[in-house]
């Protein structure tokens, strides 16, 4: 049984529980509806998600294999030397915020990463950075995604945390102190009449 609010047992008192429990009934109904909006924005979202980390990941495995074609077909040493001076820069810049305020990048690059001699190296190494500087943009993509997802997930938990305070503690509480002030004003009522008929018995005698 909901605990009781402390309240006095007047008619301004009744009215002030009333205009609460309306009030948070209709804050009720719209958390509601928030959570619904937010778990039908969330699935299809986690999906999207789901289906380009597979493509990355795949997409992320044959640069690595190329990479370690690479070192097979040179010398570990002659590829880090050779990309030890690479003057390519890659820099993120904000575009923005996009839903749930969650931040919108965008890859922003300078220079080539093909910079060093093709002499001491091979052409997988070459097809290797090119496919990793052409993933990046998704990388980028995919981890905004992913915390719009997180956001979204959280914001759902709290919506769904207040849609249970308010149904399950506060409007219960509320109707509780309605009903314990309506009971205790009819027993008011009731002895205030009983009182006017002993004193009208009283009067007649």
């Amino acid at each position: 049984m909901p605990q009781v609010l402390q309240v006095n047992p007047t008619r301004m008192e009744l009215l002030k529980q009333k205009q609460r429990l309306v009030m948070a009934q209709r804050a009720h109904d719209l958390l509601e509806d928030k959570r619904d909006e937010l778990i039908q924005q969330f699935l299809p979202l986690v999906k999207e998600v789901r289906e380009e980390q597979k493509k990355v990941a795949a997409n992320l495995r044959q640069i690595y294999a190329d990479f370690q074609i690479a070192t097979m077909l040179n010398w570990k040493r002659e590829i880090e030397e050779a990309l030890m001076w690479a003057p390519m820069k890659i820099d993120l810049e904000v575009l923005g915020e996009g839903r749930l305020n969650t931040p919108q990048f965008k890859l922003v690059t300078k220079k080539d990463p093909l910079c060093y001699g093709f002499y001491g190296t091979n052409w997988k190494l070459d097809f290797a950075l090119r496919a990793f500087l052409n993933i990046l943009p998704s990388l980028v993509h995919l981890a905004c995604k992913e915390e719009e997802v997180r956001r979204l997930a959280k914001e759902i938990e709290r919506t769904r945390r207040r849609v249970n305070a308010l149904e399950y503690i506060f409007i219960p509480r509320v109707k509780e102190a309605v009903k314990y002030i309506t009971m205790k004003l009819e027993e008011r009522e009731r002895a205030h009449i009983i009182n006017l008929i002993k004193i009208k018995e009283i009067m007649g005698r």
